[in-house]
């Protein structure tokens, strides 16, 4: 299963101030790694890509303030307000030990004792845990929490969701 070479990381708010800053929320929680950024992709509200080149970051408050070379002032950034910020994978948060990126999910075999019961196609925010949306070999599709007692390992590198329980997919 090939991984994907960019990854989604932030949201983009409103702008902030008079200079073109935008406020950034990280989609992860984490921080650190966009305050060193130098470029990224926008996906637009009109779903255009952009690459943007940054100018400037800073911190104020709970988000990342941080302005792009060419949307140089207030008027022109606003143009990005809305938007998802997409960065290179080499420039993501490292994961720990059994960690992965969501978007490492997608296309992810379904397995249950040794066999292929399903595909991971999407995923969706339930109250409790990340929601899988699973094609089952029946060709239906299953919402399957990612979570104990359902799901009993994520594996990455093979590239695999364990189920500790087939019943979610009935």
């Amino acid at each position: 299963m090939e991984k994907k070479t960019v990854l989604a990381t932030a949201t983009v708010g409103r702008v902030h101030g008079v200079d073109g800053f935008l406020k950034i929320y990280p989609l992860s929680g984490e921080y650190d790694h966009l305050l060193h950024l130098d470029e990224a992709f926008l996906e637009l509200r009109s779903k255009e890509r952009v690459k943007v080149t940054v100018k400037d970051t800073k911190m104020h408050q709970d988000a990342v303030l941080m302005r792009f070379n060419e949307y140089p002032d207030r008027e022109k950034a606003k143009v990005l307000s809305g938007s998802v910020m997409y960065i290179d994978r080499s420039k993501c948060p490292p994961l720990e030990e059994g960690e992965y990126y969501i978007a490492d999910l997608y296309g992810m075999s379904v397995v249950y004792q040794g066999r292929e019961v399903g595909v991971v196609e999407d995923t969706s925010e339930g109250a409790q845990a990340l929601l899988l949306h699973v094609r089952g070999k029946d060709g239906k599709i299953h919402i399957v929490p990612n979570m104990k007692p359902f799901v009993g390992k994520v594996d990455a590198d093979k590239g695999e969701v364990i189920l500790d329980m087939e019943d979610v997919l009935n």
